[in-house]
């Protein structure tokens, strides 16, 4: 070997050589470089926080440092990590390391500002107390997070006392409206709102009584039928134990007294007193937040004309515009230049107190977060793996889609939504993988079949392009087939009732879906010659999204028994109570539809002058969800007569009364409380009306974890499934939030079903 010394280091550069000779012949020649000193960058943690999970983006769920003993405890951060710098977590149970939390994690590059989690449940739970969860960095302590384990559990809400006899409470519903000068006004209009034994118990009755001819509309009796709906939740009751009604003294429609009506009935029913200077405006939610409303400032108006002295508005409504300036206006200071106080309210809860003399009895929220039990975990991701199967067969068929024809059928987002399911995969978050795996191949699926619906016309005209959905449609017969199926089904309980309650949710839609495409494609067929070639396209897209989606249903019907059957061993005490809440669901998502339809819907067809079935059908292709909606109740009419077993029957409608109430009341949400902005395709780009929704969307996770945790150990598989996809889908964009909203609701829903079945 030979070696070369040099005074001062070689000079960094590529020009360098070493030459052998051998008997003063040149043998061999060696090129060689050097590299001047690595420049490297400096490890550091910028910060970390505990929480109860982590998004794709290493953001944190839920920050807190209060978790429950069956908890796992999420630190979630960010740092600059050099090539080889490892970082560690190490978790301390009572001022003693768990080796077996220990983990670590080692940059195989620079990273800057990378974002990192941590996680741990120990073996049997966690103790109560304080511990922590310490960071070291390259063998250095960096960091050290204290949090707390507390064991809290639910007990149920106090119950209604009996009646008996007639109890009654009047409010002052605000209004505002436009005279005859064009000018807007406020007003006060008296309402008693009175609650009765039922003179027919078994019946669920709402009545509405007029001092005026066409003193109300639809929207102010869907408003009443939702207050009911609601209150009957707030207090576990059985609504069809009493009768109720709403009488009103003046003239006066829309749903802006719904938040006001629920606390009347709420108050009517446990016998605490309205007070007489105060009045409210807002809508009722679902869970019981208080949604936005219009024309607030002359309603204020009113109130300070006939001598109120309080009025209660949704949260987030401060500044509203003044219909005859067209300005905006602080409403506290409108309220206090009238003598009127004016205080802002999120919840039915805060509303109530500052009604009444009284509070709603409420559930203690549990500190856990409700999670899968390890089986239901393990079916969940295999039924993910089948979706992204699914997806990536028709993403493969697709691609084989003629040239000419492929590039109109944009499959980013649907490629988009796969990777998203395959990254909560990787993290262990099946429920979201499950939701993102199944949206992604239905998309996908109905891109495919109305793209080879498509390939067939151009080749071959309408009669093949018929021909060819009428022999690859396998709805119908899996639809038959799997309706068989559920009808031998025997829960055995709560549990499994409310996974049977779920997969008729879905064979409701697919039913209803089929009768829709069986019905565009009859039109199609007689009306295709008089037809222009864009229509004949949008009918043929319209049939094999129906068709699609109603395979794609029945298939999610399957999913539901695989993966909610089997757990829990509370029986079904009450059946009886299948019949009262698959009545009152059924009425309240009547009357949410009804509430949108005459709110919005109809509004549409005022505008664009035209019937308002025709925009009935039009909003049916802008908004998946009333699309959805409106299938389930043209399904579920139809296999009501075709199934004979009362009890399938009862939850036939029931699954499809839980899924149309929360879907049905986001709709209201989205585009009458919220006022959410939309593009031309109908994608949501922004929520004006952020605090409100901000409120809702925390309301409804406790609202969530509280109807779970009341049942106990049994715990309800379906319900928290939906749980679970909310808590990562708020973290996105506006149009995941108002997912989430709906999915909380659902998930709220199909809990409080179970409890109340399992009569708890």
């Amino acid at each position: 070997g030979f070696t070369l010394t040099h005074d001062e280091p070689f000079p960094p550069g590529d020009e360098y050589q070493a030459r052998v000779t051998l008997n003063g012949v040149p043998a061999a020649t060696y090129t060689f470089s050097v590299v001047g000193p690595a420049v490297t960058m400096e490890s550091r943690l910028l910060h970390a926080t505990t929480a109860r999970g982590a998004t794709d983006d290493y953001e944190p769920i839920e920050p807190t440092d209060s978790f429950a003993p069956d908890e796992e405890v999420y630190l979630v951060g960010s740092a600059d990590l050099a090539k080889g710098s490892t970082l560690e977590a190490h978790w301390y149970i009572g001022g003693e390391e768990d080796e077996t939390g220990a983990r670590s994690l080692t940059a195989e590059e620079d990273y800057t500002d990378a974002g990192f989690y941590f996680s741990f449940l120990p073996e049997g739970g966690w103790p109560e107390g304080e511990h922590q969860v310490r960071l070291v960095l390259d063998n250095e302590e960096v960091g050290r997070y204290t949090f707390s384990i507390v064991a809290e559990t639910a007990a149920a809400p106090e119950g209604v006392a009996t009646l008996t006899g007639e109890r009654s409470v009047t409010i002052n519903a605000l209004y505002f409206a436009t005279d005859f000068g064009g000018k807007a006004v406020g007003g006060v209009a008296p309402v008693q709102v009175s609650v009765r034994p039922a003179s027919r118990p078994g019946e669920l009755r709402v009545g509405f009584f007029e001092e005026e001819v066409a003193g109300t509309g639809s929207m102010w009796r869907a408003a009443g039928w939702t207050a009911v709906v609601v209150a009957s939740q707030l207090l576990n009751i059985d609504p069809r134990d009493y009768e109720f009604s709403f009488s009103i003294g003046g003239r006066i429609d829309g749903p802006s007294a719904g938040a006001y009506l629920t606390a009347a009935t709420v108050a009517a029913l446990l016998g605490d007193s309205m007070r007489e200077d105060v009045a409210m405006t807002g809508t009722i939610n679902p869970d019981g937040t208080i949604g936005p409303v219009g024309g607030i400032p002359h309603k204020i108006e009113g109130a300070a004309e006939k001598g109120l002295k309080l009025v209660l508005i949704p949260a987030g409504s401060r500044f509203e515009m003044d219909q005859n300036t067209g300005q905006m206006v602080d409403l506290v200071e409108r309220g206090s230049e009238l003598g009127v106080q004016v205080e802002e309210v999120s919840t039915i809860y805060e509303a109530y107190e500052l009604l009444t003399d009284g509070s709603i009895p409420r559930a203690e929220v549990t500190a856990r977060t409700p999670q899968l039990p390890p089986r239901a975990f393990d079916r969940t991701r295999a039924k993910a793996q089948e979706w992204m199967a699914r997806y990536e067969e028709a993403r493969n068929r697709l691609n084989a889609v003629s040239p000419e024809i492929l590039p109109y059928f944009d499959t980013t987002e649907a490629d988009e939504t796969a990777d998203a399911a395959d990254k909560a995969m990787q993290q262990g978050l099946a429920a979201v993988a499950y939701q993102r795996a199944f949206m992604a191949a239905a998309e996908t699926e109905v891109l495919l079949l109305a793209a080879e619906m498509v390939e067939r016309y151009a080749t071959g005209g309408v009669d093949a392009a018929l021909d060819y959905v009428q022999a690859a449609r396998t709805s119908v017969s899996e639809l038959d087939a799997v309706t068989r199926l559920l009808r031998t089904e025997s829960p055995q309980s709560a549990g499994d009732y409310v996974a049977l309650f779920n997969a008729y949710t879905s064979l409701g839609q697919a039913q209803g879906l089929v009768l829709l495409a069986e019905t565009s494609l009859e039109q199609l067929q007689q009306q295709a010659d008089q037809m222009a070639e864009e229509d004949i396209l949008v009918a043929l897209a319209e049939i094999a999204t129906y068709y699609a989606l109603a395979g794609d249903s029945i298939q999610a019907a399957r999913d539901s028994v695989d993966i909610g059957f089997g757990y829990g061993g509370t029986p079904v005490t009450h059946p009886e109570r299948i019949e009262a809440m698959q009545e009152l669901l059924r009425r309240a998502a009547e009357a949410n539809v009804a509430y949108f339809e005459s709110t919005i819907v109809d509004q549409y067809a005022r505008a664009f002058q035209i019937h308002p079935e025709q925009m009935r059908e039009q909003f049916m292709s802008f908004d998946t969800e009333y699309l959805l909606t409106v299938a389930a109740d043209q399904g579920v009419a139809l296999m009501s007569e075709q199934i004979t077993d009362p009890t399938q029957r009862a939850a036939l409608v029931l699954g499809s009364s839980i899924a149309n109430y929360a879907q049905s009341a986001g709709l209201v949400a989205k585009y009458y409380s919220l006022q959410a902005e939309l593009d031309e395709e109908g994608n949501i780009v922004s929520i004006p009306r952020e605090r409100a929704l901000a409120d809702m969307l925390d309301l409804a996770d406790r609202r969530a974890k509280e109807l779970i945790s009341l049942n106990g150990d049994d715990i309800p598989i379906m319900a928290v499934l939906a749980y679970e996809a909310a808590r990562v889908s708020r973290q996105g964009s506006a149009e995941d939030q108002l997912m989430a909203l709906e999915q909380y609701w659902t998930a709220a829903t199909l809990a409080q079903a179970q409890a109340y079945i399992a009569g708890q």
